[in-house]
């Protein structure tokens, strides 16, 4: 098995069981940052892959075209120019999208307005839960 297909595997556990406890204080915090640790490694190692923009914008569900930039200027993903174009480290970007899914998963309700504020500071675009709300009223 690949390093990818191991990390995708990986992702794909933790993304069901995120969306199997809805919320619910089933989860387990120290496993689940085990396994995203596990797939760190596999992905920081020599065989670390670099992905392009479009990609990396596929995998967060990103539609503004500027977003992977803004994201590896704020140092939030790291990069690389690669034959004139921009690439991203795949780990970082599933990390964001873990991130992401996690977010989404707790709701924004229980953040703190002046947690809200920094993520909005820090991240371009909307948190995940503005965008879900966002795209079931188009």
């Amino acid at each position: 098995m690949s390093v990818l297909q191991k990390a995708t595997k990986t992702l794909s556990e933790i993304e069901s069981e995120l969306l199997a406890a809805n919320g619910a204080a089933s989860l387990d915090p120290a496993r689940l940052a085990e396994q995203v640790h596990q797939v760190r490694e596999l992905l920081s190692g020599e065989d670390a892959e670099w992905v392009g923009e479009e990609e990396a914008r596929r995998i967060l569900g990103f539609t503004m075209e500027n977003a992977i930039k803004a994201w590896a200027r704020l140092e939030l993903l790291r990069s690389r120019i690669q034959d004139g174009r921009l690439e991203v480290r795949l780990d970082d970007v599933l990390y964001r999208r873990m991130e992401n899914e996690a977010l989404r998963a707790i709701g924004g309700e229980d953040l703190t307005e002046e947690e809200l504020k920094i993520m909005r500071e820090e991240r371009p675009g909307k948190n995940p839960w503005e965008r879900e709300k966002a795209e079931q009223r188009e």
